[in-house]
């Protein structure tokens, strides 16, 4: 089989053409990328006292309109003691679809080394509803639950009620809490999420990588001898 040069030539020619259409395509993901997550200043909807028992809702979504719930949790307790905290996300007849959490602590002391503290104080969460329905987020603290049972408290869970159609946050009437093991809770809402984005041109240009290398070994083997020629030289 007689192969033409000049085909081959022209060949070459459209697929890396192709490739840095492929590539152009990659720095695009990623410019919309950070456009997405810096565009929109986040909505707050709740800062304040975690207490075991609040519930955060409604939260609806339509069809087409999903949304997403940035929680960011920080243990503000006392020194070698630790929090863990946890959420449900319920539906509207109080189905438990997901369960997250975090143990949240500080510690501290002194040893033959000197004074030495240690944390782990944050916890983010970033929940993305996009079936169509409407959706609760239970809280819970496992020392505010002991708390309650040390006092004889019978906390009652909140029912699932809205109130209106924007989010808010509800506590219970009885709840107790001990600022030993105090948390803060930032509930924010982002509309758009450039996650796609990204992993679209991250695969693409894992793509366009290899492919190049595979149509041009000859001239990329030739660059690097020259840059190890070069580097032997120094």
């Amino acid at each position: 089989m007689i192969i033409d040069p000049k085909k081959k030539l022209r060949d070459l020619y459209f697929y890396n053409n192709l490739l840095l259409i492929i590539c152009i395509f990659c720095a695009l993901c990623f410019i919309t990328y950070f456009f997405l997550e810096n565009a929109k200043a986040p909505k707050s909807y709740y800062t304040g006292t975690l207490v075991s028992g609040q519930i955060f809702g409604p939260i609806k979504v339509y069809k087409g309109h999903p949304k997403i719930i940035a929680i960011d949790s920080r243990y503000l307790g006392a020194d070698n003691n630790y929090e863990y905290i946890s959420g449900e996300v319920l539906d509207e007849n109080e189905n438990t679809l997901y369960e997250f959490g975090k143990e949240l602590w500080r510690e501290s002391g002194y040893d033959s080394d000197g004074y030495w503290a240690e944390s782990d104080t944050n916890m983010s969460a970033k929940l993305v509803f996009s079936t169509p329905g409407t959706y609760f987020i239970r809280f819970n603290k496992e020392a505010d639950e002991k708390l309650n049972k040390q006092n004889s408290s019978s906390q009652e869970e909140l029912p699932l009620t809205a109130v209106s159609d924007t989010p808010q946050m509800t506590s219970p009437a009885n709840a107790l809490t001990t600022y030993k093991n105090k948390c803060n809770i930032r509930i924010t809402s982002k509309n758009y999420s450039g996650i796609p984005h990204i992993i679209a041109g991250a695969y693409m240009l894992i793509f366009a990588s290899i492919a190049f290398i595979s149509l041009n070994r000859s001239w990329v083997g030739e660059l690097l001898t020259k840059i190890n020629e070069s580097m032997g030289e120094d």
